[in-house]
């Protein structure tokens, strides 16, 4: 793949399965014309090919992201706040993930509480923790 630089979530999507045979070079950065072909050939070979900047972007993501109150989210929660990010309602989150729509009011209950969103009259808890995840997800 030959690229401009890439939010770091992306590019984890993008290589999470594996790297053998993928090489990930920015645009800007492959500069001569033996850089791309040395790629070319490492990819053929089955070996793996990532620009230094990618692997640095996604090194302090991950670091981000284990530091992150998200971290201690469980996966359930995580796809409840995947789908508010989604706009969804409780109702329609309840529905694509196949629980009841009072399962879902838990969920995020226990999603507030582990992102330290207290009920208070000037701030959205499930605006904030959407933003939090969004923020993240980058």
């Amino acid at each position: 793949m030959l690229s401009p630089p890439a939010a770091a979530a992306y590019s984890f999507q993008l290589l999470k399965d594996g790297t053998a045979g993928l090489a990930y070079l920015l645009k800007e950065r492959v500069g001569d014309l033996d850089e791309l072909l040395r790629a070319l050939r490492e990819t053929v070979a089955g070996r793996s090919v990532i620009d230094p900047v990618v692997v640095e972007a996604l090194l302090a993501w991950r670091g981000r992201l284990a530091n992150s109150p998200l971290a201690t989210l469980t996966a359930r929660e995580t796809d409840v706040l995947r789908e508010m990010a989604g706009g969804k309602t409780n109702a329609a989150v309840a529905e694509s993930l196949s629980v009841s729509e009072s399962a879902v009011e838990k969920y995020a209950n226990a999603i507030f509480s582990k992102l330290g969103l207290s009920e208070e009259p000037q701030v959205h808890r499930r605006v904030a923790a959407v933003l939090a995840f969004l923020r993240e997800s980058r």
